[in-house]
């Protein structure tokens, strides 16, 4: 393969792995900015350092690899080997960022889980229905049709279900039943018993399992979406680590030969001006 065309190769398939790299790289910067500053999601509500520690890494792996392939791209289009070698380094130290990265969540798994469980037993003894951590807590007990962090007998734990003469069997948000039949007043609270109180609406067939297992769940699958994306980024690093080494070494070959060639046209000239030299003879003087 001629040597022209396999710099146009390369070139072509850094360009596109960049611009692929340009893409995840937004999404794991948007997925950091998600854990570290979304205040309305579950994950906002789980305080925990390990995950803010992570959200963080997150945003600094994203930017930098949308830095690196901005580079990866500018030095392609240029054919400038100094870009390529800044590249080549930036992509060794994203790798080594994922690898941290990676090993964090292992580690770490296990405590972010405790965290999101206290988190959730937080969320139970402070409820009253009105606010957005209490509508987060509605959602997860609906959507996954279960009640408490362990079952039902959490919400023993509530202010509001202790100032009451019943038990927490009785008295439940609405969120914990299948169905409930609203009264004229508007309440988060629901009991099978009409004879509870007056504002608490009525409700039957109460979910018996309790969220600890969707929680985790839940968090199974975004630490294993948060895995897929690392090892595809160390997958992607290490292909554009290759092809900028390889655009780097072609470069570098060329100019070689590039200034070889001139080396030698110059020689060729330096060595004709000789020969004429060499061969020149004066002209005869003029007698006046």
């Amino acid at each position: 393969m001629k040597l022209e065309v396999k710099v146009d190769v390369v070139k072509l398939f850094l360009l596109f792995l960049s611009f692929v790299l340009l893409a995840l790289g937004l999404g794991v910067a948007c997925c950091g900015v998600w854990i570290c500053f979304d205040s309305g999601s579950l994950i906002g509500a789980v305080s925990s350092d390990e995950l803010q520690a992570v959200g963080a890494g997150l945003l600094l792996i994203g930017s930098l690899v949308m830095a690196c392939s901005l580079v990866a791209c500018l030095g392609a289009c240029w054919e400038n080997r100094i870009l390529m070698l800044i590249c080549a380094c930036g992509v060794l130290f994203l790798f080594l960022c994922c690898v941290s990265l990676l090993l964090l969540l292992l580690i770490s798994k296990g405590q972010i889980q405790e965290h999101a469980d206290a988190a959730v037993g937080r969320m139970i003894r402070r409820y009253h229905g009105n606010g957005t951590k209490d509508r987060l807590l509605d959602n997860l007990q609906r959507h996954g049709a279960c009640c408490g962090l362990t079952d039902s007998s959490d919400w023993l734990q509530n202010s509001f279900v202790q100032m009451l003469n019943t038990s927490a069997t009785r008295v439940l948000p609405c969120s914990c039943f299948r169905s409930h039949r609203p009264n004229l007043e508007s309440t988060p609270w629901c009991s099978p018993d009409l004879n509870v109180t007056h504002a608490v609406a009525h409700a039957n067939r109460t979910h018996t399992q309790g969220c600890g297992e969707q929680l985790s769940d839940w968090l199974h699958e975004n630490i294993v979406t948060v895995v897929g994306m690392d090892v595809c980024l160390m997958a992607a690093q290490v292909l554009q680590l290759a092809l900028a080494v390889e655009l780097w070494r072609i470069l570098r070959t060329t100019n070689k030969m590039t200034d070889a060639d001139h080396a030698q046209v110059g020689h060729t000239a330096t060595r004709s001006d000789d020969a004429d030299s060499a061969h020149w003879v004066p002209s005869r003087p003029v007698d006046f």
